[in-house]
């Protein structure tokens, strides 16, 4: 009995050393594969989440597995993320043996239970990711595996996932500079703030079509009279918001040349006017001293 488990092992270490050798062989040319099949003995990166999925939330976890021959102890297996192509952050690892078993028989009949060549480590990854903003993004994970020893090797692979945060509330807009009250003037600064990135933003005057601005802008030649000003704005994900709506009154003042013609036109009135009753009350008491000197 001792001798067939004896021969037993054998067979499994020498399988085990030509499955390795097979590795050293194919492993060269596993650079960033895109099936994750350049290393034979490691299954691809499977991104458990986050998935190409809309999230309300802008705070998520990156959890990850793959499978491997060898535990981390026998190999030097590394996992980092990158968010939208920015920094690289290390993944932790942490490894688990998931044996398989298997029962052979020999030529006798007698049965044999071990554990397969075929049994692996699961290597898992958990990050929490720092928070996310709204709109469209992808997340990569990187993984190397370095197998040091007489057949060295390292094999490369790379996941990616698409997502998009959409917390499902519209920016704030706020802070106009334009407030429920009259201006001596037709040119008035329409400035304001929103709480988030937008990806447009624009107003409507007297309840007339949006006009599209890029920020802060100037309402030029306004008329005189009464008017109304809103604001409105779009998130990166689409949601649209409105900022309150604001009553304002422009009271144009009559300008300083205009201002000095009417004060001339009122003085020659005045003169011409002075100058006609003159000329009247002169008439007047010359039709009187006629009127006593023929008496």
């Amino acid at each position: 009995m001792l001798m067939r488990k004896t021969t037993l092992l054998l067979k499994v270490f020498v399988l085990g050393f030509l499955t390795a050798s097979l590795v050293g062989i194919q492993a060269v040319k596993a650079q960033y594969t895109t099936d994750g099949q350049g290393f034979i003995l490691v299954s691809p990166i499977n991104i458990i989440s986050p998935s190409n999925l809309t999230y309300t939330s802008q705070s998520l976890t990156l959890n990850i597995t793959v499978k491997s021959f060898l535990d981390s102890s026998h190999a030097n297996i590394t996992m980092v993320y990158c968010i939208d192509g920015k920094t690289n952050t290390t993944i932790p690892l942490q490894s688990t043996p998931v044996p398989i078993d298997v029962e052979t028989t020999d030529a006798n009949g007698t049965k044999t239970k071990g554990i397969s060549i075929q049994s692996y480590y699961l290597i898992t990854g958990w990050a929490a990711l720092p928070e996310i903003s709204e709109g469209s993004h992808n997340i990569t994970v990187y993984g190397k595996y370095e197998y040091p020893g007489s057949y060295h090797n390292v094999g490369l692979d790379n996941r990616s996932v698409f997502f998009t945060i959409n917390d499902g509330y519209p920016p704030i807009v706020s802070n106009l500079s334009l407030e429920n009250k009259t201006y001596s003037q037709k040119d008035l600064p329409l400035n304001f703030t929103t709480d988030e990135s937008t990806s447009w933003m624009g107003y409507s005057l007297d309840g007339e079509e949006n006009v599209t601005i890029a920020g802060n802008t100037t309402l030029a030649a306004l008329a005189n009279g009464p008017h109304t000003i809103m604001v409105y704005a779009n998130d990166t994900v689409g949601n649209m918001g409105a900022s309150q709506t604001v009553n304002f009154n422009v009271s144009l003042m009559p300008s300083a040349s205009l201002s000095y013609a009417m004060v001339g036109i009122a003085i020659t009135i005045a003169a011409v006017t002075v100058i006609l009753l003159l000329r009247i009350k002169g008439r007047k008491e010359e039709s009187g001293f006629t009127h006593r000197f023929n008496v």
